[in-house]
């Protein structure tokens, strides 16, 4: 037991010093920032926008708009009124940089129809659609005045019905870009450890340390001391994540609005949902640490591993391949059920399930469960191949080579 606690230190210090573990964990510190400053960094963008100079007229017989009807524009640009027999010159002042652009109010192609062209050299769908709704008004202000009809009866008829999907769940749509956030977060963290234990392995076998140290460790021990070892790095990287955006959130560096993914992320920083993560995270990461060990222990020296732990990252790209089609938008679908005691996928299908609020207590235990039973079937059978594989640093074994018996 002495030697797997040994082993276990040795490589949680080593993966905490490397290099690209100090990498790794300035990234995930600098997407907490960007998450809690994004919307703040776009309110700034957004204020700092210079105010554009707009010419608007009509040449619609029906709707002659003046100076009085433009002034109740209100808009932080500058609108005034154009004259119909300068239109070739405001389309001159546009070009020129003079003029931001040009709205001309004129009759359609249908006689009961108004049109509202605009000239512009970049489209801005937000000014366009304010003034559209400003010429409306303009025109039912004009029609009530000729018609002698209340202001009442002139809102019942422009009132317009706008179709608007609702979502079935009770999750807004911030949640399903966190549920994208932590399902990446899982994925990377998983390719990267699982292929850290592969690589320490197969980097120790082609250096023959591998052979100093069996005769001082059994190999077993040692499989676990590093699988243990990385996989504690993994959770350090994971909790100074967690623990930096928390902290920002605290100290409120950044206005965090009502409704933003800020808002979104705080509000599943709570400590079930940090407390499921953490669960099904260890858990799919011992599931492929497992097969990671036994890569490493088949391949004679690093380089191989490319090709080697090609099957476990086909195995990966399709489970999450699956998530994205069958799971993150019918969480409560029969796939997603079945998926969640599918070892390979389970981890991600149960914490989707979870923050959909989908899924029952007992099938979380179920779920669990079948992890853990996987996981012993794998330790199983990387503890009986582990040891002859660390062994043969001469050859590339393949795993009828390591089943059978010696």
């Amino acid at each position: 037991m002495r030697s797997f606690w040994i082993v276990l230190e040795q490589t949680y210090l080593q993966s905490i010093r490397a290099k690209s573990f100090a990498w790794m964990t300035m990234i995930l510190v600098l997407l907490g920032v960007f998450i809690l400053g994004f919307p703040s960094l776009i309110d700034k963008f957004s204020d700092e926008q210079e105010t554009g100079n707009y010419v608007l007229l009509s040449t619609a017989p029906q709707l002659q708009i003046n100076q009085q009807d433009l002034n109740a524009f209100q808009s932080e640009h500058n609108f005034k009124l154009g004259e119909a027999s300068d239109i070739e010159k405001y389309k001159e002042q546009i070009t020129e940089k003079k003029l931001d652009g040009l709205f001309i109010l004129k009759n359609g192609e249908n006689p009961s129809a108004l049109q509202l062209d605009y000239y512009m050299e970049k489209a801005d769908p937000l000014l366009v659609q304010h003034t559209k709704t400003f010429t409306q008004n303009v025109y039912y202000q004009h029609v009530m005045n000729e018609r002698d009809l209340s202001q009442d009866v002139v809102n019942q008829l422009a009132i317009q019905i706008e179709p608007a999907m609702q979502t079935i769940r009770d999750t807004d749509s911030n949640s399903f870009l966190m549920i994208y956030l932590l399902i990446a977060i899982m994925f990377l963290a998983i390719t990267t450890y699982g292929n850290s234990v592969a690589t320490a392995i197969a980097s120790e076998k082609s250096s023959r340390v591998m052979e100093v140290m069996i005769t001082k460790i059994s190999p077993v021990p040692m499989m676990f001391g590093k699988i243990l070892g990385i996989g504690l790095a993994s959770l350090t990287q994971l909790f100074i994540f967690f623990a930096s955006t928390a902290l920002l959130a605290k100290v409120e560096l950044f206005e965090i609005k009502e409704g933003s993914i800020a808002e979104t992320l705080m509000s599943m920083l709570t400590v079930s949902y940090t407390l499921y993560f953490l669960l099904f995270f260890i858990l799919g990461y011992f599931i492929y640490a497992a097969l990671f060990a036994v890569i490493g222990s088949m391949a004679s020296r690093p380089e191989e591993l490319s090709s080697s732990t090609l099957p476990i990252t086909i195995v990966l790209m399709a489970s999450l391949v699956v998530e994205m089609i069958f799971v993150i938008d019918y969480p409560d679908s029969t796939a997603a059920v079945i998926t969640s005691y599918i070892p390979f996928t389970a981890p991600i299908s149960t914490m989707v399930r979870i923050i959909n609020d989908v899924v029952s207590p007992m099938e979380i235990v179920f779920s669990t469960g079948s992890m853990l039973i996987s996981i012993a079937i794998f330790s199983l059978l990387a503890a009986k191949i582990y040891p002859k594989g660390v062994l043969k640093s001469d050859q590339r074994l393949t795993f009828s080579q390591l089943l059978k018996n010696n």
